[in-house]
């Protein structure tokens, strides 16, 4: 019987949704849904940031965003109840859920709610790839208080290992250095190199410029000006000072206004 045959995943992964005690299984492809769940992630924060009431995404949303081809992260649009055994999930339990049975609103369900298999591979090397990039962050910003000089990188990477962090795979690693240090001062006395800017950014960026601020640096003073503009003080590791005012540049084509107030 089909319900007791065990299916090849095929180099695809599982994604599961459980509600209202009822299971409901499909397949993706590991790399695609990877970068959709990122794109998603990225756009949840960015709302987060922009103080929107409403910051998750809804299906609907999801099937429109043009960079999230649900087409190529599904396998197909089959929906299981027990994917290994082959076993379908019946329309009757996919109505009573989720209003339809239709395959593709089901997978955009597993994709923005569910949990997803992810391989071993993908999990160690996001976690290897995020964590020299928090080490090298705080390594570059970072200073021992008690002699003024900085921490080796080894040292970071020990200290790390030592207090046991748990890197969030779906978050990027400017987002995570302030968990990290308030986690290993308890094992090494560190502290970071803060700078503070006064930005200027035209009106016609200010969306996407404030957004690109929140991200690397904590917003102390702001005011939105006559025109229309984003006038701030911010304050942010000095080594993350040349790609802020990089990323500004590049998004106003030069037109925002920088000047360092404290180091």
């Amino acid at each position: 019987m089909i319900d007791r045959a065990r299916i090849d995943l095929g180099g695809f992964i599982i994604g599961r949704i459980e509600k209202e005690g009822r299971t409901f299984e499909m397949l993706l492809a590991p790399d695609k849904a990877w970068e959709a769940k990122k794109i998603i992630r990225e756009e949840i924060n960015k709302r987060l940031v922009e103080g929107k009431e409403k910051s998750r995404i809804s299906v609907e949303e999801l099937l429109k965003n043009p960079k999230i081809s649900i087409e190529l992260i599904f396998e197909s649009f089959i929906v299981f109840e027990d994917l290994r055994r082959g076993k379908k999930a019946t329309d009757g339990d996919m109505e009573a859920v989720f209003d339809t049975s239709e395959g593709r609103i089901i997978a955009s369900h597993v994709l923005l709610e569910g949990d997803i298999q992810w391989t071993r591979t993908q999990r160690d090397e996001e976690r290897e790839k995020k964590l020299k990039q928090i080490i090298t962050i705080i390594t570059k910003n970072a200073i021992n208080p008690q002699n003024k000089k900085p921490h080796p990188y080894q040292r970071i990477e020990k200290a790390i290992e030592e207090a046991k962090v748990k890197v969030d795979l779906m978050r990027n690693a400017e987002e995570q250095v302030d968990d990290v240090l308030k986690q290993i001062r308890a094992i090494i006395p560190i502290r970071m190199e803060q700078v503070e800017l006064a930005l200027k950014i035209p009106s016609d960026f200010t969306a996407k410029g404030y957004n690109i601020v929140a991200q690397l640096a904590q917003i102390k003073k702001e005011e939105w000006q006559s025109d229309g503009s984003w006038v701030s003080v911010v304050s942010l590791p000095a080594g993350l000072q040349m790609e802020l005012i990089d990323k500004l540049n590049k998004l106003t084509h030069g037109r925002v206004q920088t000047k360092l107030m404290k180091s």
